[in-house]
């Protein structure tokens, strides 16, 4: 059977989706090369015909993790007047939704305590992006209390969602929560 043309991109492309979710539900150490490929559908073997090792399929996740959290952010906010675009990314970042599905949200709030035992390269993807959610959350300012004051909101925000996920109380999960959105209005 001959495949078309962009049979090797749509495959690999599906790989790096599966991995993002899955590095974000498992962690990187939480899953190997065999599950990630049987969840998309192939076996381990055409591993290294797409990737050159489990490193670069991280950092390619990672990458998709952090699109897929920002394009999710962006569009809850592209609606929203100006000045409530900080209070409504916030307000979406801190919901039930986002901590219950990690899967499919913030690769910081899935993977941050884990990166800082990754590789210098892939550690990198992790400072560019949060650069890249600070100038969202300041809407490019570059002065500096405005910056100063976003990475206290975005940090402040992850740490109320790993807290959130931690817990084994519902009740004191949303209270983490509704604390945490408390203190990014005031």
């Amino acid at each position: 059977m001959r495949y078309s043309d962009t049979h090797k991109s749509e495959t690999r492309a599906r790989i790096v989706k599966n991995a993002a979710a899955a590095f974000r539900k498992y962690g990187v150490d939480g899953i190997g090369v065999a599950a990630l490929m049987k969840k998309s559908g192939l076996t381990h073997g055409g591993f290294y015909a797409h990737f050159e090792s489990k490193d670069a399929l991280v950092g390619e996740a990672i990458d998709a993790a952090f699109e897929q959290s920002l394009a999710s952010l962006a569009d809850s906010v592209e609606t929203a007047e100006p000045k409530q675009r900080r209070d409504v990314l916030m307000s979406r970042y801190l919901s039930d939704a986002h901590r219950d599905q990690p899967a499919n949200g913030c690769v910081f709030a899935a993977m941050g305590s884990e990166a800082g035992r990754l590789k210098p390269a892939l550690r990198a993807r992790f400072d560019a992006h949060f650069e890249t959610m600070i100038s969202l959350l300041t809407q490019g300012s570059d002065n500096a209390e405005a910056r100063r004051a976003a990475i206290a909101r975005y940090t402040a925000a992850i740490g109320a969602i790993i807290v959130a996920r931690a817990v084994r109380s519902k009740a004191l999960s949303d209270e983490v929560l509704n604390a945490a959105r408390a203190l990014q209005r005031g």
